[in-house]
């Protein structure tokens, strides 16, 4: 027999598909549905057992009423067929026995409810599809709950293994830079030692010696930054101040170094002062820090711009300090990176990496305890980039 024409007439109408081989079981059930008040249901009905199962899977009815026994097959291999196919659809069994083997058996076959068709009334049927599209919207829900679930795990676990990965190339890079000084100081001490009639020998070895102990304290420093970063225990000696005296004093630590390096730094400090409430040693290693990543990523003979301007948010005046280089820029799929912790991005094809990749993530921790931020920008490998520095003027930080 023919499945019927699907009824669409009725927006909000539940959908209900009887699967059965007896035309007077239909007649039966369509009686049953057209006395449950409020026309609230349509019926649809198929005797065919493989084209059932083909409707079930195409989810085109929102409640299915299967016949327990099915010409040679049953409702229950129905069932099973739509369960191996991964099709879900709630089902609700009908048999004209009321015994609790079918009821189990229906029950771990996937139908929600069993009813005996000598039962079957308006009242006992609207109850079971009820109860029925109740416990499958509520499976839905589960499910939605669970697929998000499973995402965000999936995303925490990929986030620890990439934050695990990071922590162990620190921890080698650090072991490396910790060593690097140890030989050059060894080897000035054997020379110190062999050279004691020689001053010049003993001076050397001795400004040798300062250099990289220098670096050791740099290094000490900067662990001691990542335990207070990781703790969250870094605090602020804040104070009235004028943001450009910073701001000249990041300039004057990473001069050197430009010059070392051969790059021209332009900057154009407002003539008037700009009011922070800042903690004035913190601020300048923000600079040093941003001026000192411009330097180690440029070619010589590039230049570093650094540019002061006041402007005006939804909480007031602040001053926006934009570091632009025309380095070797960062790929663009890179820059969401730059400030994570440990993170060393590879902003060039074959340039030696050093430090300890703290230093961008440290700096954005101490911008936003200023109740600022930071922010990158390039437009790719050999493009230059741009960090951009914002401070609220004249306030005390939250």
């Amino acid at each position: 027999m023919a499945l019927s024409p699907i009824d669409r007439a009725g927006k909000g109408r539940v959908r209900v598909l009887l699967v059965d081989d007896d035309e007077d079981d239909y007649r039966l059930t369509r009686g049953v549905i057209a006395d449950i008040p409020g026309d609230r249901y349509s019926l649809d009905w198929v005797a065919d057992i493989d084209q059932a199962e083909d409707l079930i899977c195409q989810q085109v009815h929102d409640v299915y009423l299967i016949d327990f026994r099915l010409g040679a097959r049953s409702g229950l291999d129905l069932l099973a067929a739509v369960r191996r196919r991964k099709c879900h659809g709630p089902a609700i069994l009908l048999t004209g026995m009321n015994e609790p083997e079918i009821d189990r058996a229906a029950e771990a076959a996937g139908a929600a409810d069993f009813i005996v068709k000598s039962q079957l009334d308006p009242i006992l049927l609207e109850r079971a599809i009820r109860y029925t599209l109740r416990q499958r919207a509520q499976e839905l829900d589960l499910e939605r709950k669970v697929a998000a679930r499973t995402t965000e795990l999936t995303e925490a676990n990929r986030a620890l293994a990439d934050a695990d990965r990071r922590k162990d190339q620190y921890l080698a890079t650090l072991a490396h830079e910790l060593r690097n000084p140890l030989a050059p100081i060894r080897n000035a001490l054997e020379i110190m030692r062999l050279s004691a009639d020689r001053p010049k020998l003993i001076e050397n070895g001795r400004m040798l010696i300062e250099r990289q102990v220098a670096t050791l304290v740099r290094l000490i420093d900067d662990l001691l930054d990542v335990s207070r970063f990781t703790r969250d225990t870094l605090t602020l000696s804040l104070e009235p101040l004028d943001l450009r005296e910073p701001l000249r004093l990041a300039i004057e630590a990473t001069q050197p170094l430009m010059d070392k390096a051969h790059l021209t730094l332009t900057s154009d400090l407002p003539p008037v002062e700009l009011p922070i409430h800042g903690d004035r040693v913190r601020m300048a290693q923000v600079f040093a820090q941003l001026l000192n990543n411009a330097v180690k990523y440029s070619q010589p003979q590039g230049t570093i711009s650094l540019n002061v301007k006041q402007t005006k948010s939804q909480n007031g005046p602040q001053a926006t300090i934009q570091i632009v280089d025309t380095g070797v820029g960062i790929p663009r799929d890179q820059l969401p990176r730059v400030f994570d912790l440990f993170c060393q991005v590879d902003r060039t094809l074959g340039r030696a990496q050093n430090g300890l990749g703290i230093g961008l993530a440290f700096v954005r921790k101490l911008a936003r305890l200023h109740d600022g931020d930071i922010t990158a920008d390039s437009d790719g490998l050999n493009r230059g980039a741009t960090f951009s520095v914002t401070l609220p003027l004249g306030r005390n930080p939250s």
